[in-house]
């Protein structure tokens, strides 16, 4: 203490000092301050332990949770024997195993021009048009005798929008460049068909056999006997056979369902364009006229590097053409890559392994978990030690739920023990994992039930009894879920009952299948497809005259708990939000650290108040003291001097 109270002691000779002051406020902090200081670093340190307990049961909690998880179970897995594809495939795709048989791949178009001596080299005789045609569009690029072939090359990429990739090539020698043209996408509808209006194809020298219907789609054949075509391919015939009511655009689908890699057909412009990479078409048959099929033209400088294809395999020995490798719209949920020809199996099965390994997590979860729990709430009657959490109701009762719902049993009489996971004698959990891999291989479905629960949907279903004549049903007569359905109806009950099938059909509602039965009487069959309600309203009359009537027919869906649903609901109720049982043994924690804090607070001021009065006292008692003395000794000096003189 500074100023007049810092000298307590002077005048009575060290009686009264700050040492006596300091000694009894020790023995006050020590019976008052300390143990609350005690309770407060007892707080701290069951807040740090509350905070690792925490930490652990939130991965506790995570393992739960993902064995809890229906996609934990929709995982797949695909393996392939033989390389001529590849599978993928997404979570939830029905368990299966198919068979390709890759006959071809599909095939850019590749075509390429003959040789000229450099990059700006020109090719043309004077002002003409090329015409590219690929996929079903005319590209036209004007050109003039200055044209160069890399102009070219610029041009129809620019004015395909890249459908045709262009290029100059060096292939060495005398005039070493090319222009090459490549069709981006692969299929038969790729082939690219190069014309002009001039000699600018022939003097690029590049090849394109084709020939082309004289008269579109005007012509239909009607005759009692079938017709022979026949294609002839650089002296290869094919023949289709054509047939009553045939037009072009059958013709079109007999020439491609032949397959032929050196023949394909498109329609142009209502026009059937046949296109080769080989060198002549020729079409002969008592049809070839009225289709127009005796025109064709054949360049035969050059051959294509390569002719558009699609790629044809057997799906399980059924027939199947695609325009790409890459296709994902052969079984829902399947991309497929074709990779080479050649046949591969594949076999998609549920991926099993997350499972197991979400299991030795959970395994590995819980030991770490209880093993923290059982020391922070043992005690030792030895050493009279106890566990940060010795005797914590939250704790104590967290303790006592887990292991009850470890060792819980379904209304089937099902434990874990039943798939591989039990206590030792030293009540560490252990897994098994050849148990459950042998139920996952067997019944999988029954250990998605146990681990994760099951629903079971009853939907609602009803049934009207459709009779023949004529019913109008306007707006606001007949109602489904809140969707109105107009319909007139006429005729046979069967023809009744099919108009308001696709009436309610057409419009569209959500979760709602609609059946006929006519087997005997006609019978309409309204059911919900995911347990729902089928709410039916509109005029009673019209309702009745069609077999219905207004109100709601229920539907149902119970869901049954699976081990690990209900043990994440119970983790979920210890720690997931401001209401959970350790969230609030966190709150009341740090409330009372809040009040012991304040408690120090103010029994500190007390005490400072306290030994300030009394600091304050002893310095007015050593000052009267201090006079005391000084009297005394002037006192005494008076007797002495009194003797002294006598």
């Amino acid at each position: 203490m500074s100023g007049s109270l810092s000298n307590i002691g002077l005048g009575s000779n060290g009686a009264l000092n700050w040492d006596i002051i300091e000694q009894l406020r020790a023995v006050d902090e020590q019976n008052q301050i300390v143990p609350i200081s005690n309770k407060i670093l007892n707080t701290n340190e069951k807040l740090a332990d509350l905070s690792i307990l925490t930490t652990l049961t939130a991965g506790f909690k995570s393992a739960t949770s993902t064995l809890s998880d229906q996609l934990s179970y929709l995982k797949r897995t695909t393996s392939v024997s033989g390389n001529s594809i590849g599978v993928s495939a997404v979570s939830g795709v029905n368990i299966q195993e198919f068979n390709i048989d890759v006959n071809n791949l599909a095939t850019h178009d590749i075509m390429e021009s003959k040789k000229f001596s450099s990059e700006t080299s020109t090719f043309a005789t004077g002002d003409e048009t090329i015409t590219i045609h690929v996929d079903g569009i005319d590209y036209n690029i004007d050109i003039t005798a200055n044209t160069t072939i890399t102009q070219l090359k610029d041009e129809i990429f620019d004015k395909t929008n890249g459908q045709v990739v262009t290029s100059i090539l060096n292939v060495g020698g005398e005039d070493p460049y090319k222009l090459v043209l490549k069709s981006k996408d692969t299929g038969a509808d790729q082939s690219i068909l190069i014309t002009s209006t001039g000699t600018a194809v022939d003097d690029l020298g590049i090849s394109s056999s084709y020939a082309h219907t004289a008269n579109p789609s005007s012509y239909v054949y009607n005759g009692s006997n079938d017709k022979k075509l026949t294609f002839e391919v650089d002296g290869t015939k094919h023949v289709i056979t054509i047939e009553n009511g045939d037009d072009i655009l059958k013709i079109n689908d007999k020439i491609n369902d032949l397959g032929l890699a050196d023949l394909t057909s498109t329609i142009v412009d209502g026009a059937l364009v046949l296109d080769s990479n080989k060198s002549t078409i020729a079409v002969t048959g008592n049809l070839a006229d009225d289709f127009g099929l005796d025109s064709f033209k054949t360049v035969t400088s050059n051959d294509k590097m390569q002719s558009a294809s699609d790629a044809s395999f057997l799906y399980n020995g059924i027939s199947v053409s695609r325009p790409s490798n890459n296709f994902d719209d052969l079984i829902v949920g399947v991309t497929i890559t074709l990779n080479s020809t050649g046949q591969s199996n594949t076999v998609i099965k549920q991926d099993t392994s997350s499972i197991i390994n979400n299991l030795e997590a959970f395994v590995s979860k819980y030991n770490e978990l209880t093993s923290y729990l059982n020391e922070a709430t043992k005690y030792d009657a030895d050493s009279e030690s106890a566990g940060v959490f010795q005797g914590t109701s939250e704790i104590v009762a967290m303790k006592s739920m887990i292991n009850r719902q470890l060792l819980s049993v379904n209304s089937k009489g099902e434990s874990l023990v039943d798939y591989g996971i039990e206590l030792n004698s030293a009540g560490i959990l252990v897994f098994n994992r050849s148990i459950v891999e042998g139920k996952l291989a067997t019944d999988p479905d029954s250990v998605e039930n146990f681990f994760k629960g099951i629903t079971v949907t009853e939907n609602a279903i009803t049934t009207s009894k459709i009779s023949a004549g004529n019913t109008d049903i306007t707006s606001g007569d007949f109602i489904i879920n809140g969707v109105e359905i107009v319909v007139n109806l006429t005729g046979t009950a069967k023809e009744k009952g099919m108009a308001l099938k696709k009436a309610i059909e057409d419009a569209n509602i959500p979760g709602l299948k609609v059946t006929l039965d006519s087997s005997s009487d006609v019978y309409l069959i309204l059911e919900s497809t995911s347990g729902d309600d089928i709410t039916i309203s509109g005029d009673e009359t019209k309702l009745s005259s069609i077999g219905f009537s207004g109100g709601v027919i229920q539907g149902k869906s119970e869901s049954t708990l699976g081990f690990f649903s209900t043990f994440n609901d119970k983790l979920d109720n210890l720690i997931s939000g401001s209401d959970s049982t350790l969230s609030l043994f966190e709150q009341s924690l740090e409330n009372q650290k809040k009040l012991l804090e304040e408690e120090i607070e103010s029994t500190t001021a007390r005490l400072d108040a306290k030994y300030d009065i009394m600091a304050k006292r002893f310095m007015a008692y050593d000052s009267i003291i201090g006079q005391l003395n000084a009297q005394f000794q002037s006192l005494s000096m008076m007797i002495q001097e009194s003797f002294t003189d006598n």
